[in-house]
């Protein structure tokens, strides 16, 4: 039985921001790239104890992404760098803008911006190098932070990494939340003015801020970080499970909606919708259901052997359509992530 939750208090309404990026020039993705760890099977991670049977059935993945202890998170960022600049049309030396965005904040250096680090290791002169947080949103939001740069300083071209390492004894990737793994990697996208593969239509980004206490830290012995815990005392103290449902379906439409609105679309004419890689049970609640659409116009075939990398997804997801010929010039295609706070971005592209 559902514990009654009394209603939220009166909040202003929520309206999406949106913008459409064709007005003010022709930018475009010049180039996707991701630096994956090797993959460990699910039925070996059961067999080591590190994740129940069961709870490894309902991810719906095959295999997590998980790094050598070895690697540091400058090593996967910095070669999803080298990689997308390595493919891309326009120079290191074009790079105005450099972004990097991040998740977890354990096992990295203090006192360390890793946005320079990344910058030196491309030899890019960025005169913009910055970290950017807030979640799994983080890599979206950094890209139209990008985007909005390149148009009001005409830079010729910019970066934008996100990845993220999830390591004990600072977290159990396995045993967070169940539905899902967090997955080691980092993927990164040139953007560029004028060279590309497809083209940055729109962009559209709601936060709801009466949902930030949804992942709110409470006490718990089970794991380290527990977000199952965190999202139990929210559902049972300020606001009931059908409510927040609610919200999050209707912030994640209403975003999508303003994108799409902006470039004249609809959902119908999107050929590849990217979502988190979040599991199968939030794939099939949070979005198949939610926009009404069959899992062949995701990327699940590519979230089901990697897990949940956080930031990275959509930047990843974006990598796997083009590097396995996925895209038709004509194709729009749609990046949607979600992050704490609670917050939607999504991006809207089409392919030349």
């Amino acid at each position: 039985m559902t514990t009654p939750v009394s209603a939220p208090p009166p909040f202003p309404p929520l309206t999406p921001s949106a913008l459409d990026f064709t007005a003010g020039g022709d930018l475009r993705l010049a180039s996707a790239a991701v630096e994956a760890p090797p993959a460990l099977p699910l039925a070996e991670a059961v067999r080591d104890g590190l994740i129940s049977a069961a709870d490894a059935e309902l991810t719906g993945y095959r295999s997590v992404t998980v790094a050598e202890e070895t690697s540091s998170l400058y090593d996967l960022a910095a070669g999803a760098a080298v990689s997308a600049v390595g493919r891309a049309p326009v120079p290191a030396a074009a790079l105005g803008t450099v972004l990097f965005a991040n998740v977890f904040p354990q096992p990295r250096p203090p006192l360390h911006n890793l946005a320079t680090a990344v910058a030196e290791a491309v030899s890019a002169p960025a005169v913009f190098a910055a970290e950017i947080s807030g979640g799994c949103v983080a890599g979206l939001n950094a890209l139209v932070i990008a985007a909005q740069r390149m148009l009001a300083t005409r830079e010729r071209a910019a970066l934008v990494v996100a990845g993220d390492l999830w390591s004990r004894p600072h977290i159990d990737r396995f045993n967070c939340e169940q539905g899902y793994v967090f997955a080691d990697g980092a993927a990164a996208v040139v953007l560029a003015r004028d060279a590309g593969f497809a083209r940055l239509l729109s962009a559209a980004t709601l936060t709801d801020p009466l949902l930030s206490g949804l992942h709110a830290e409470v006490p718990s012995d089970r794991t380290p970080v527990d977000i199952t815990a965190r999202a139990r005392a929210f559902l049972t103290t300020r606001m009931g499970t059908e409510v927040v449902i609610g919200r999050l379906r209707s912030g994640l439409t209403a975003t999508i909606g303003a994108a799409l609105s902006r470039a004249g679309a609809g959902l119908a004419d999107v050929a590849h919708v990217l979502v988190p890689a979040i599991g199968a049970p939030f794939l099939k609640r949070n979005y198949l259901d939610a926009l009404d659409i069959p899992v062949s116009r995701t990327t699940w075939d590519y979230a089901a052997v990697t897990g949940h990398v956080g930031a990275a997804d959509p930047f990843g997801a974006l990598a796997h359509l083009v590097d396995h010929d996925r895209c038709r010039s004509g194709d729009l295609v749609l990046l949607v992530s979600e992050g704490l706070g609670f917050q939607w971005t999504v991006v809207l592209l089409k392919v030349l």
